[in-house]
């Protein structure tokens, strides 16, 4: 992991909007009697996990960005490199404080990085991630947050209905909107400006008012929700102490 010095925490809220029914949820059902496939939920409401939020922008950006070429991602962040290549040869190389070296030099001298700048946004084997999704809750109290729907059971093997079998999908309704955080924490990497202060820059730029699919079922129609930002606050490390007034 990368000892670096904290050099502010922007947190980011974000809507997410559904758009049709959306479900995250178990591989099967845990109850008797339940529905084949339920979703998460805590206390009764349904949530949709960080990990999976994280998951799927970090395929969303990552699909966007490996479009464009070295030299658009050089103008865009002073850093042309996005995936790491060989991960495991290189944990098997180097140990924590020489992968800490490496990221570093590849700062002051990008064209010859060794991790890529989305292993260093959202975190990967080599490098514990500095952006971290909450994860997202319902905004109001409803009723009825979720529904049973039924759909032809598909014979993989055969890639064929089967006929007079259904399976029980629950899905959370369209109006239930939600909202999660983005926290990033911003790393002393030794230069002025850091390549991945301005990759969450874009990305945060990139979310906002951005339509992304989350959770499974996405070819039966489920899962596309709209993401919109409705806060943006950077604290430094004085306002994280409590200092900021203090002289």
């Amino acid at each position: 992991m990368l000892h670096s010095s904290l050099n502010y925490k922007r947190v980011v809220k974000f809507l997410i909007e559904p758009e049709e029914f959306v479900h995250v949820g178990h591989a099967k059902g845990l109850e008797l009697g339940g529905a084949d496939l339920p979703i998460i939920k805590v206390d009764g409401k349904p949530i949709i996990p960080g990990s999976s939020i994280k998951g799927c922008v970090r395929n969303e950006f990552t699909r966007v960005l490996t479009a464009l070429p070295q030299a658009k991602l050089m103008s865009m962040f002073g850093y042309p490199k996005l995936l790491t290549d060989n991960v495991q040869e290189i944990l098997k190389k180097y140990d924590s404080k020489e992968i800490a070296n490496k990221i570093k030099e590849g700062m002051k001298d990008p064209n010859n990085a060794t991790i890529g700048l989305l292993d260093l946004l959202f975190g990967s084997e080599v490098f514990a991630s500095p952006t971290i999704f909450t994860d997202a809750l319902p905004v109001e109290e409803k009723e009825e947050y979720t529904t049973i729907r039924y759909h032809v059971r598909i014979d993989i093997d055969k890639d064929v209905a089967m006929r007079g079998n259904l399976v029980e999908i629950e899905a959370t309704n369209p109006d239930v909107k939600f909202e999660f955080r983005v926290i990033y924490n911003s790393l002393d990497y030794g230069v002025k400006d850091s390549p991945v202060d301005k990759a969450f820059d874009y990305l945060i730029k990139f979310l906002d008012g951005k339509e992304i699919l989350i959770g499974g079922w996405k070819s039966r129609g489920y899962g596309l929700v709209k993401l919109i930002k409705k806060e943006d606050i950077t604290l430094k490390v004085e306002d994280l102490l409590g200092v900021s007034n203090e002289r």
